[in-house]
């Protein structure tokens, strides 16, 4: 899916857990935003000054956290949401500065 999403300006997400290969997000239903119901929702991790393609993950309407994993440790990623309503058009989150944990063992 590589169409521009609308910017909700009203919908933000929050961090709720990192490690160094994975981020947890979540956010609340933009459903009052919207004027139909939500098919489903994916976020994206892009890495900050980096040509290569985001991670993404995909759940559905009824969800509001997932996990974005296979990210790199030590790096920082611009993490969004997007809700594709009933009709198909993608409406996206605020974007959020996330920084993963380094890699190894935690003491």
């Amino acid at each position: 899916l590589h169409t521009a999403a609308s910017i909700l300006a009203n919908w933000n997400i929050n961090v709720i857990n990192k490690t160094a290969s994975s981020i947890r997000v979540s956010w609340s239903s933009p459903d009052s935003l919207l004027n139909g119901g939500i098919r489903f929702y994916f976020a994206l991790a892009r890495k900050i000054n980096s040509s290569s393609e985001s991670v993404s993950e995909t759940v559905a309407g009824n969800v509001t956290a997932l996990e974005i994993k296979d990210l790199e440790g030590l790096r920082e990623y611009k993490v969004a949401v997007v809700a594709v309503d009933v009709d198909g058009t993608p409406f996206q989150s605020a974007e959020v500065l996330v920084n993963t944990d380094e890699g190894g063992e935690r003491y």
